[in-house]
């Protein structure tokens, strides 16, 4: 069969909406698969920055039977955007019902927790749930033999007015049988890493899949229950591979938590070193994981960031979000980077359930003592399906949600003040820890604020004369 594979690049007049730059490894591991028994075109237009009609254009210039596209390539699946669906659904999906398609294929998050929105609100032939490589194989395979759809697990679909959900698929227990992605299919040139220190040409990669963890607010439905890693040797031949054909001197591990398997990851710097790549990487990492002799070895091998799942600075908020780490662990995590000179990020977020003035404040003033204040942009957590936020949400509000209403609650599960609120106090305790009590009095914290609101400004397009 005539397979196209799309990446799409959505937007709103000049405002990407999905303006990182980076390898949809998901699609690029299904091209890999798939191409061993059909024909294949993968189209990244997120990193070409394709118009929808020249992306349109592309999928008649293939003529292919079958299109799959994706609402969250792999570097999403944690934190799919309704925005981001709205526009899927609205630029591409209506406008390619213009085009002589057999059949259209969806994967990515929103459907994998909601395949009956999704199947009503577009015309979408079939849904993917979940890890989606093999179960597009089988799903593509059966079309191509005529075979019945009963038995494909991980698939929704419409039969005769009815929707139907398969049962789930089973995860992907050993993915040193996965092929590398299909590196060569896509614009390598064109991705970048949003921080300098990791180095372009570079590439995403992914060594783990799932994370055993469960903290109240994260989405882990792509790659659920199950933590599962590649072998050392494996990863490393992947690096290898990169730095051979493309010329890579920079890898993000995309992995949830890298450092699950401290064994593990020892084993692959030592190989890193053993075969002489010559990389500069980053990773996430849970802050309990790290220890001097792990990241010292990290550092030996290339390792130039890591990010850490820092979220709050009140043990009371980290407690009920399930996070099963410390603030004395965060504290110590940081110091060992700084010890090894890496580089840091820190994932924060901003009216967890129990946040109130107090916990603001003292995530604000551990900011502060450890001289973090100007690396943590907090998000507002949503309350995706699946999660046990949203569970407290339907509690706290006494109803179901949808794609369409679902993120108007962001940051409003469990709380003592509303976003705009705790963001007010936010600001408050950022100065007065920064600069004391009669902050207000500095001319530089007027500058400061006439900076934000310029930048408010700018976000949502507002004309500054």
């Amino acid at each position: 069969m005539k397979i196209f594979i799309l990446n799409p690049f959505l937007f709103s007049g000049k405002l990407s909406r999905l303006s990182r730059k980076r390898q949809p490894l998901d699609l690029a591991y299904m091209a890999s698969l798939l191409r061993k028994e059909h024909k294949i075109k993968l189209l990244d237009a997120n990193a070409l920055s394709l118009s929808l009609e020249d992306t349109i254009e592309e999928i008649k210039l293939f003529l292919p039977e079958v299109l799959i596209l994706t609402s969250t390539p792999l570097d999403r699946w944690e934190v799919p955007s309704h925005a981001h669906l709205k526009l899927l659904i609205k630029n591409i999906i209506k406008t390619i019902d213009s085009v002589d398609i057999k059949y259209t294929i969806l994967t990515g998050a929103h459907g994998t927790v909601m395949p009956e929105w999704i199947l009503k609100k577009s015309s979408i032939d079939y849904v993917i749930r979940g890890e989606p490589e093999i179960i597009a194989v089988n799903l593509i395979n059966a079309m191509a033999n005529n075979l019945p759809l009963e038995n494909i697990s991980g698939i929704s679909y419409v039969k005769e007015g009815k929707i139907i959900n398969n049962k789930d698929a089973e995860r992907i227990n050993d993915l040193d049988s996965l092929p590398f992605p299909a590196y060569d299919l896509l614009p390598m040139e064109k991705y970048r890493y949003t921080f300098p220190d990791i180095p372009s040409p570079f590439s995403l990669m992914l060594s783990s899949r799932g994370c055993p963890f469960n903290c109240t607010y994260c989405l882990k439905a792509m790659m659920d229950k199950l933590y599962i890693a590649r072998s050392p040797e494996n990863v490393v031949a992947e690096m290898e591979f990169l730095q051979n054909n493309f010329g890579i001197k920079g890898i993000y591990f995309q992995d949830w938590e890298f450092l699950i398997n401290k064994d593990r990851v020892r084993r692959i710097c030592y190989l890193i070193k053993e075969k002489n790549i010559n990389v500069s990487w980053g990773c996430n990492v849970r802050a309990g994981d790290l220890d001097d002799e792990t990241v010292s070895k990290m550092k030996e091998s290339g390792c130039v960031r890591i990010n850490i799942g820092f979220e709050s600075g009140s043990q009371k908020v980290l407690d009920m979000a399930e996070k099963k780490i410390t603030v004395d662990q965060i504290k110590e995590a940081v110091n060992i980077c700084r010890r090894y000179d890496i580089n840091m990020g820190i994932y924060s977020i901003l009216n967890l359930p129990g946040e109130d003035r107090r916990t603001i404040a003292e995530t604000e003033k551990f900011l502060a003592e450890n001289n973090l204040k100007t690396m943590c942009e907090p998000n507002l957590p949503i309350p995706y399906f699946g999660t046990k936020m949203y569970k407290m949400l339907v509690r706290q509000e006494g109803y179901e949600f949808d794609w369409e209403n679902l993120e108007k609650f962001a940051g409003r599960v469990g709380v003592s003040q509303p976003p705009w609120l705790a963001k007010i106090y936010r600001w408050h305790y950022k100065f007065r820890y920064s600069a004391g009590a009669f902050y207000f009095l500095h001319p530089k914290f007027y500058g400061r604020l006439a900076r934000r609101f310029k930048d408010i400004l700018l976000k949502w397009n507002i004309p500054l004369k």
